[in-house]
Formats: structure tokens, sequence, C-alpha cells
């Protein structure tokens, strides 16, 4: 057999190996550290479509206000929980080797903590996930947000709580603590508490 003729049995060989390869490539794209944006898609899609109503108690420095709100559009509900979609920035390739990952039992529950930690000068400072079993059984969110630039510097302290609803995670509540400081103006203190209503 000629080596022209080999080479042309070959190819349907060759493109079927490459094929394989480029398919495996496919699967074993590298993954983030946690999918935040997946918990977020999860839990808008939740709350809207069972009518839930945000009672928000805001304390900015000494003044505090509590209101009652019922988004009612996924942009809505996306809007509300935007600072934690922030939290996927842990994701960037250019952050996420920079995480330190670890973990441990909870010394004041019986959940399990997943943490992700840096001493980079990076957004997320740190999250912590707590989860019972597996982290489709999620509990509660701890994780501390930094921003800075030339006109302001802030420091967010955010948790989210989840009760768990037909063996899902719901979100129960959620809390934003933190400050500002505005180049040439004074800094302002705020906290954040919200209770989650559903109409189950």
């Amino acid at each position: 057999m000629s080596l022209t003729r080999r080479f042309f049995i070959l190819i349907p060989s060759i493109l079927i190996c490459l094929l394989a390869i480029s398919c495996s490539s496919e699967r074993t794209k590298p993954i983030g550290l946690y999918n935040i944006d997946s918990l977020m898609k999860t839990q808008t899609s939740y709350l809207q479509s069972h009518q839930a109503i945000l009672t928000k108690t805001a304390r900015l420095n000494n003044d505090e206000k509590v209101s009652s709100v019922a988004p009612q559009s996924a942009a809505e509900w996306e809007n509300e929980l935007a600072i934690f979609s922030e939290l996927n920035t842990i994701n960037k390739p250019i952050n996420k080797g920079e995480y330190q990952i670890e973990n441990y039992p909870d010394t004041k529950s019986n959940l399990i903590v997943k943490s992700f930690s840096t001493t980079e000068e990076l957004p997320v400072k740190f999250l912590k996930l707590y989860y019972r079993g597996t982290l489709d059984r999620l509990y509660k969110i701890e994780a501390q947000y930094n921003e800075t630039n030339s006109l302001f510097s802030s420091g967010r302290f955010l948790t989210m709580e989840f009760e768990e609803i037909s063996g899902k995670s719901a979100l129960s509540s959620y809390a934003i603590k933190g400050g500002q400081k505005m180049v040439l103006d004074d800094s302002v203190q705020y906290d954040v508490k919200v209770i989650v209503k559903t109409n189950r």
C-alpha cells in the first residue's frame, strides 16, 4: 500500500481523535471557585415566582428607616441583590489563584464551612459558605467586599441566610453593613437588614 493511500485512509481516524480532544477540552475548561451567578439566578427566580416581600430596616449614621418592598420582575430582584453578585469577582482568572481554600467544622453549629480568603488587595477579602452535607444545602454566606477608587473607598460586610424548603435552600434574610469615605468629605456608616417573606 502506497504512503499516499495510507495517509488518506488515516485521515478519518485523525479527525475523530482531534474531535474527541476538542470535546474533552470543552468539558475540562477551568471552573470558578464558587458559582455565585448561578446561586443568584436560582434565588431571584424562586423569590419572583413566590411573590416574596422584603422588609428592610436601614440605618444611615444615626437615622433609621423601615420599609417594605415587593419586587415584581427578575430585573428588580437582580437589582436588590446586585451587591452579592459582585462576589463573583473571586472567579476571575486573574483573582481566583490568589485565594486560600479551606473546609472545616463551624464551632458554633453543626455546619461545615468552606472558606475562600486572601491577603491580596482584592475586592472580595473573604467568602465563607456554611452548609450541611453538600453545598446544595446552603445555610449562610458571609463575605467582605471592598471597593476603592479616586473618589471614595468603602468596605461592606455581607451576609445571606437560607432556610431549607422542599430540600432546597431559599433566601430568608440578608444584611449589608459597612461604611464609605468620600474624598474631602465625612465618612458614612450604614447597616441594612432585610427579612424575606414568601407566599408559599
